[in-house]
């Protein structure tokens, strides 16, 4: 958008210059999560601001503010809010005296990129370096808070799937540390990003998909490598992507010649003859997939070199996945005891499976009762990871559980919630075999909306981390300190109460964060403050790297 960077703001903003007391000379503001609306999760991941500082601070404010001739800032600025605001309602010689400086004269401090910020801590610095120029403080936070809130909410996502992934894996993979050829763990090729079309933006795609990179290495969204790279100093291969077909490939391809198998055939020994790729298998039969086509290219799939990823895109991605679990009553009299004592869990037209004496069953609602019907089914039942053991075998790993040959292994990115991660992962136990035969995607669902206890969907906003950017501390021209808050008698949840002055963040020795307010420049002290200068007067004075974040957020074990 070819727009002056001092109108990427609220209409509001543009009157605060002339609003302030005509004495301040510096005022200084902090960026905070004040609450967590997520249960278990007390901590917001730090991450963005070296987006926000290169790409709108530098490069916007120079191409579209400081390279532009002063006439043309001012014309546009006041052809813009003329309109809008109404002549008089605004000063531009602000605009013009910045213009004239010639430099963005406001420094930003951060907690190091990749921290887990705990709620309530500030975790970013905002102060203007010239007295001219108090007003710039408070003027950046819309642009801020737009920005960083969507991909530190997704920085938090991948971490929290990150931990699903640990936890099983531990339990069920052989996992070797990283050597230090290969620095990355199994863990950070369990999940991808799948989230690209279901995005607000292409930069919210680009910049959510980064942040899940935080914790995995796979994702499907390309510019999050350019991202990356041009933000986070990243590498090329730093992050992954693969090779999928998609049901227009599939669906055409059958539509030419009536035969599945052709196209199967012909992406393993013509296409990728050596490359692994993944196969969506459930535009007509899945279950025929599995038991018929893919065990007649036996051969071809053994030969392959590379790995078929057989992926499911409909249906249960649980039962998909792993099967249908069944729960065993000794008698029918049990499981009508059973559905009398729990028919709450039971709605009409639902299906349900059940094992009675050794003998599979559906037991179908209806709205005056329910009927029972045998259970044949075997494929849907057992599920895509069994049936493929039972065509192409593989080994019992260390830790005692299956892992598919390598040929041929399961991936599913279609609905994959957390909840269902992990019901996937503990199914797979159950029955025997390791996380690690399947690889599963996240999308755009995921990192937009969450289940509450009550299984209710609520969607990740600003206000889910009660993010905001407060001024708390100022400085007159005569060096007179002020502090500035705000402490509402009516905020009974005590959570839009600012800080006072300014702060000092700190680290414990068991390596708890914590902040101190109530400092003014004069007292606060000169060492230890986790708030570092990373932007000062329109350069970049300090930098972070996607290695370096990731080792941050990993404790070195990405």
């Amino acid at each position: 958008m070819k727009t002056i960077p001092l109108l990427l703001l609220d209409f509001y903003k543009v009157c605060h210059s002339e609003q302030y007391n005509p004495d301040i000379a510096y005022l200084v503001s902090y960026y905070t999560a004040r609450m967590s609306r997520i249960k278990g999760q007390d901590t917001l991941i730090n991450f963005g601001l070296q987006y926000f500082c290169k790409h709108y601070l530098i490069e916007t404010f120079n191409k579209y503010f400081f390279e532009l001739s002063e006439e043309e800032v001012v014309n546009q600025y006041e052809t813009v809010l003329d309109a809008t605001l109404g002549k008089g309602s605004y000063n531009s010689d602000k605009v013009r005296a910045l213009h004239q400086l010639g430099y963005l004269p406001l420094e930003l401090a951060e907690i190091p990129e990749g921290t887990r910020v705990p709620i309530k801590v500030p975790m970013i610095q905002i102060k203007n370096t010239h007295p001219d120029f108090a007003w710039l403080t408070n003027t950046i936070e819309s642009l801020m808070s737009t920005t960083l809130w969507h991909i530190q909410v997704s920085a938090n996502v991948g971490y929290e799937y990150r931990q699903i992934v640990n936890k099983w894996y531990w339990r069920t993979v052989d996992i070797e540390s990283p050597t230090e050829e290969n620095k990355v763990s199994a863990q950070a090729r369990a999940l991808g990003d799948f989230s690209y079309r279901g995005q607000h933006s292409h930069e919210s795609a680009a910049t959510s998909s980064s942040a899940f990179c935080l914790s995995f290495m796979n994702t499907a969204t390309v510019p999050a490598q350019m991202w990356l790279s041009d933000y986070y100093g990243a590498n090329l291969g730093d992050i992954k992507g693969a090779i999928s077909t998609e049901h227009s490939v599939m669906c055409s391809n059958y539509a030419i010649d009536g035969d599945e198998r052709t196209i199967v055939e012909r992406l393993l020994t013509e296409i990728y003859p050596n490359h692994s790729f993944s196969m969506v298998s459930d535009s007509y039969d899945y279950w025929n997939m599995l038991t018929n086509i893919v065990p007649s290219l036996y051969d071809e799939i053994m030969a392959h070199n590379g790995t078929l990823l057989i992926r499911g895109d409909s249906g249960d991605p649980v039962d998909i996945i792993c099967g249908v679990e069944r729960t065993t009553y000794k008698s029918f009299d049990n499981l009508e005891h059973a559905i009398a004592q729990d028919s709450w869990l039971f709605t009409e037209g639902r299906r349900f499976l059940f094992r009675v004496a050794d003998k599979d069953y559906t037991i179908t609602i209806t709205h005056d009762g329910y009927t029972f019907e045998s259970y044949h089914t075997a494929p849907e039942s057992k599920g895509t990871i069994e049936l493929l053991w039972e065509t192409f075998g593989g080994t019992i790993n260390n830790k005692g559980y299956k892992v598919l040959d390598k040929h041929i292994k399961a991936i599913y990115g279609d609905s994959i919630t957390q909840e269902r991660a992990k019901e996937i992962y503990r199914r797979l136990e159950k029955k025997g075999f390791s996380a690690e035969n399947v690889v599963l995607g996240v999308g755009s669902f995921s990192f937009m909306c969450r289940q509450d206890d009550r299984g209710t969907l609520q969607p990740y906003t600003r206000d889910t981390y009660g993010i905001a950017v407060k001024a708390t501390y100022g400085e007159l021209k005569d060096g007179t300190p002020i502090e500035i808050f705000k402490n509402p008698v009516t905020d009974t949840g005590n959570f839009k109460k600012s800080q006072k002055g300014m702060c000092y963040v700190c680290m414990s020795e068991t390596g708890e964060i914590s902040y101190m307010d109530g400092f003014t420049s004069a007292s606060l002290p000169s060492t230890g403050n986790l708030l570092e200068s990373v932007f000062r007067d329109g350069k970049m004075v300090r930098e972070y790297t996607l290695a370096e974040i990731r080792n941050r957020l990993h404790d070195g074990a990405f």
